[in-house]
């Protein structure tokens, strides 16, 4: 690809002087497992390394502004420091080490965000043990498979988490899995837990065994050493369990400088004056509302690690709420919000901040974001650097990204792949690369990949080609200039007549409706087409709107075939799940069953969608 027309360098001129050899991104090749790989040369190589020197190094500074847990008032809140955090944390690895747990060793971590949650993850790395982070969203039934799978020597809970695993605690023991302490007070928990669950804050490790943890007695852990387990979403099925190693984790230290230092360096930038701005921690960093799990990837990899490079101040929520957002933005003066796109529309159509309010950075990913979503927040926050990422769990978080103007002209795209990392188009049946502009199967491969999926060699053997390219499930394709485009998961692909719908191309068309704050566009039955297209859509703060207007809408801007024929309004909103991606077998269920009620008959003149 030649420099682009407007002037600016080529992204592929960008990512060479950005990894020039002997500079901060150097890049090695090595075999990680699964063939020859791209790592950062100078990526840590451990958890303990990373988190313990960051904790030292910011210990004056507030890590975290957190609730009072339950059941204070519900406005109750209090600061813990970096150097707080680090000393909670030694004082839980030598009670973990006391209890047995050594290298290699697995403890599970449930709960929402907290420094309960911060803390026990920093301790397991302080001994090299293999933090299992739970989704404490999940069923009591589904978090026992998740526990039956890696079978932690401990469990280390919140109150919520505690009264949910209480009830099965003796079957868990018949599995081998070890007991449950939580960090909140026992006293306020449900009669259940206080029988089978035990109260961490009543520890008391031998100052000698604290003393043995700072100073690595015992610490064994290699780059290539398991790190952590994480799951993936099972919105379809039971969770995977997604194995990452140290240096796989470790890669995002470096990766998450990338889409701003790239967008620099296209706005004109020279790197040696892109590269302080962007990759070294600013003298005042600045409050970031932390609306993500921390037991997801999102959370805890492309935020977390993040916020410890730059010494940043993480503003934890009780829960989810739009007005509650704002307040803490405004009270904390929150200049940078990430998350899934839905969090950003959701600030943006609420009108709740005030009109002179700035935002330093807005990013987002996990999700198709609306079309209009680059422009709307371009327009609202114009000093604001926006910039869409898209990535798995299986891939160690961020591995697409564009941002800037780059994005704001290309509001569909994605982007490049992080310079560690490759990907390429497959055909859909045959999984044979496919050239550029050509739709099919997104492969990637890369440093940041994982390791496996967790005893579940069928699915590592469906997953990873014989030359180490992981197969991610989503359709796109990749343009002239090298900018990949997402239009679907392979699953939720919508098929009428035999003509390919990705469900994105409704949805972007559909979320130009001002009215609309979510949509989800999924496949109903039909039988002579096979299937059409339906819509299950939330309507944005004092909006008003019918499913016919909606389709009316949405049909000025799609093709013919694309057309919905049903449309169920979600009052309450989409369903979600824990990182706020849209539930589509949820919607399709509920959807599917509108259009019954209907009588397979599209919504308003049939003629006008045949």
């Amino acid at each position: 690809m030649s420099d682009a027309d407007d002037g600016k360098p080529s992204f592929e001129t960008v990512d060479a002087q950005i990894t020039v050899k002997g500079g901060p991104f150097e890049m090695v090749s090595m075999d990680l497992g699964h063939g020859p790989v791209r790592v950062w040369k100078h990526a840590p190589l451990n958890f303990r390394n990373f988190l313990e020197g960051r904790l030292q190094h910011w210990a004056d500074r507030v890590i975290i502004n957190e609730p009072v847990p339950e059941p204070a008032a519900y406005d109750d809140r209090r600061d813990v420091t970096y150097g707080e955090l680090l000393a909670h944390a030694y004082k839980l690895a030598a009670w973990l080490r006391e209890q047995g747990v050594g290298a290699g060793d697995r403890v599970a971590i449930g709960g929402q965000n907290s420094s309960g949650w911060i803390t026990s993850f920093v301790a397991a790395h302080l001994i090299a043990a293999v933090p299992v982070c739970l989704n404490s969203t999940l069923t009591q039934e589904v978090q026992v498979h998740c526990l039956s799978l890696t079978r932690p020597k401990i469990i280390l809970v919140d109150g919520e988490d505690a009264n949910v695993l209480a009830p099965v605690a003796e079957e868990l023991a018949r599995r081998g899995i070890g007991s449950i302490w939580s960090w909140n007070s026992g006293k306020h928990l449900s009669e259940k837990a206080q029988v089978y669950v035990k109260d961490l804050s009543s520890i008391s490790p031998l100052p000698a065994t604290v003393e043995a943890v700072k100073s690595r007695k015992g610490f064994s852990v290699t780059p290539e050493s398991d790190a952590l387990v994480l799951f993936t979403s099972g919105t379809t099925s039971l969770p995977k369990g997604v194995l990452i190693t140290q240096r796989q984790g470790m890669q995002h230290v470096l990766t998450a400088s990338i889409p701003a230092l790239r967008t620099a360096m296209r706005m004109g930038v020279p790197f040696e004056m892109a590269l302080p701005a962007v990759h070294e921690p600013p003298a005042e960093a600045p409050n970031v509302l932390m609306p993500v799990p921390l037991f997801h990837v999102t959370g805890l990899l492309a935020i977390m690690i993040r916020m410890f490079v730059t010494g940043s101040k993480m503003i934890f929520m009780r829960r989810w709420s739009v007005p509650d957002a704002v307040k803490l933005m405004i009270k904390y003066n929150v200049r940078v919000i990430t998350g899934v796109p839905s969090i950003t529309t959701a600030i943006l159509q609420s009108g709740l901040l005030p009109d002179d309010y700035e935002m330093d950075g807005m990013t987002y990913g996990g999700a198709a974001p609306p079309k209009r979503l680059a422009a709307d927040v371009s327009e609202r926050f114009p000093a604001a650097f926006v910039s869409h990422g898209w990535g798995m769990t299986e891939c160690s978080g961020l591995f697409i990204a564009i941002g800037g103007q780059d994005y704001i002209t290309r509001p569909e795209a994605v982007g490049h792949a992080i310079p560690i990392g490759d990907l390429r188009i497959v055909d859909m049946a045959t999984r044979q690369p496919l050239p550029n502009t050509k739709l099919g199967i997104l492969q990637v491969r890369g440093g940041c990949i994982m390791k496996e999926y967790l005893d579940n060699p069928k699915a590592n053997k469906e997953s990873f080609t014989s030359d180490g390219w992981f197969d991610t499930g989503d359709v796109a394709y990749i343009n002239q200039e090298g900018i990949l485009y997402l239009r679907d998961r392979a699953k939720d692909m919508i098929i009428r007549g035999g003509e390919n719908i990705a469900s994105a191309e409704v949805e972007n068309a559909v979320a130009q409706d001002s009215r609309i704050a979510g949509v989800a566009a999924v496949a109903v039955p039909d039988p002579v087409l096979g299937e059409r297209v339906g819509l299950g859509v939330s309507l944005a703060p004092n909006a008003t709107a019918t499913p016919e207007s909606i389709i009316a809408e949405a049909d000025k801007r799609l093709r013919r075939p694309a057309r919905p024929v049903v449309c169920v309004i979600f009052k309450d909103g989409l369903p979600t799940n824990a990182n706020g991606k849209v539930l589509k077998n949820e919607v399709k269920d509920i959807v599917g069953e509108q259009w019954k009620r209907q009588g397979g008959k599209p919504l308003g003149d049939p003629k006008a969608r045949l």
